[in-house]
């Protein structure tokens, strides 16, 4: 795949060694970091009280939907690794992009959508690289029902999770959508739970051998079983 920048820019592994963010490689990824990384990133910021709503749980819980709904496999993989990327580059929360775009735009004149283009070039390179290692179509080939199904299934457990975290009168906020049918209230869950359950999830849904065949030597590989 094509580098993102010409010079290294080096990022530590879970076992201290270093990779390059700017070499995107399907050979680099490791799905049970994935599951280890997104459990303890917090959705919204970290802004609701108590226990932090994670990008696993989210990830979890919308692919489970779609399972309920259609059935189809194909798309709750695809919705499961929408936000894998962010294992690598982090939870860069929407007010926050739409904050440096806006003061670059006014400090830098045309410079605005300088930074969300690099932010999407970088997601886009790695989205590539990680849907190659589950064996799914990268986002370029993704099919128009595809696309539908993970933008729409994003929105809708968006508006569920404000409505659940900070309450009807956030949701007020956001655009209507039919809730999504999850399995259970959204309930922040502990970041072990939501970590098994995003590694459990993605065995069965692109099989063991391939989840494991991306994943670093860990006890989370060795625990968990498929559903």
């Amino acid at each position: 795949m094509k580098r993102l920048c010409p010079v290294s820019v080096h990022s530590f592994r879970a076992d201290g060694t270093v990779m390059d963010l700017a070499a995107p490689s399907a050979e680099e990824v490791d799905f049970t970091a994935i599951a280890a990384r997104l459990s303890k990133i917090a959705r919204f910021n970290g802004t609701p009280h108590g226990v932090a709503y994670s990008v696993a749980q989210h990830c979890c819980m919308g692919a489970e939907a779609i399972l309920q709904e259609t059935g189809d496999h194909k798309k709750a993989a695809l919705f499961l690794l929408h936000d894998a990327h962010e294992y690598l580059i982090g939870d860069i929360a929407t007010p926050a992009r739409d904050l440096i775009a806006g003061v670059l735009n006014v400090n830098m004149t045309s410079s605005g959508n300088s930074f969300i283009g690099a932010v999407c070039a970088i997601k886009h390179a790695w989205d590539a690289a990680i849907y190659q290692a589950a064996g799914l179509p990268e986002p370029d080939a993704w099919t128009n029902s595809d696309r539908h199904t993970v933008e729409r299934m994003d929105a809708r457990m968006l508006r569920a999770e404000v409505t659940a975290l900070f309450g009807n009168h956030a949701a007020k906020q956001l655009p209507y959508s039919k809730p999504p049918k999850t399995r259970g209230a959204i309930t922040p869950w502990p970041a072990m739970k939501a970590e098994e359950a995003y590694f459990k999830l993605l065995c069965r849904l692109i099989g063991e051998d391939r989840a494991r065949d991306h994943s670093a030597i860990s006890a989370i590989a060795a625990a968990t079983s498929v559903i």
